[in-house]
């Protein structure tokens, strides 16, 4: 089976540099523009299914790369970004004036710093985890549409990146591409990435 990952289109949470990740930012024009990009490239590509988090920056996503096709979204609230608690909403600036060195923590090792009042990295592995182990126990080739760090956890999940990858400061999955894995067994393999 395959997986077909696309991050969501530049939200106004994006375009604000604000910290968010369940604060519910729509997709602006670019955002929308970014899903038709992804949703082009991934023409080439054949999809039984769509799941996708239901924030709508992700779900207008999803909508947009599935259009025309049998594979309605269907929402995955496991897949939705992290909850980042008390930054939720503030600009860079704002955070670090006041949460100081936490800020630079949460920066450079976000797989084991939780934000204040936010959702532990752990916790938000387990959810992520079981969304996967179900996307695997159905078999079918799915177009997963949700956000960087849950997509990055779902490589470092399925032993396709390591923690060293994920903490390096240019990982990111960008908008308007996709990813795609191929698994098979206990077997998975990177097949493109940012495509």
């Amino acid at each position: 089976m395959y997986l077909y990952l696309v991050r969501h289109g530049q939200s106004t949470g994006n375009q604000q540099q604000l910290f968010f990740g369940v604060r519910d930012y729509p997709l602006t024009d670019l955002g929308r523009e970014q899903a038709k990009q992804a949703a082009d490239k991934l023409r080439e590509v054949e999809f039984t299914r769509c799941v996708a988090s239901d924030l709508s920056r992700a779900w207008d996503t999803a909508r947009i790369c599935s259009e025309g096709r049998p594979a309605v979204p269907e929402a995955c609230p496991a897949l939705r970004e992290q909850d980042m608690g008390a930054l939720e909403g503030l600009t860079w600036d704002a955070a670090v004036a006041r949460f100081g060195g936490h800020i630079d923590a949460l920066l450079s090792d976000w797989l084991h710093t939780t934000p204040s009042e936010g959702e532990a990295p752990s916790h938000m592995l387990r959810r992520v985890a079981d969304c996967v182990d179900r996307l695997l126990d159905r078999g079918e080739d799915t177009l997963v549409v949700a956000h960087n760090g849950s997509l990055s956890l779902i490589l470092l999940y399925l032993g396709l990146a390591g923690e060293q990858d994920l903490l390096r400061p240019d990982w990111f999955f960008r908008h308007g591409c996709y990813s795609a894995l191929h698994l098979e067994g206990d077997r998975a393999e990177l097949v493109c990435f940012n495509r």
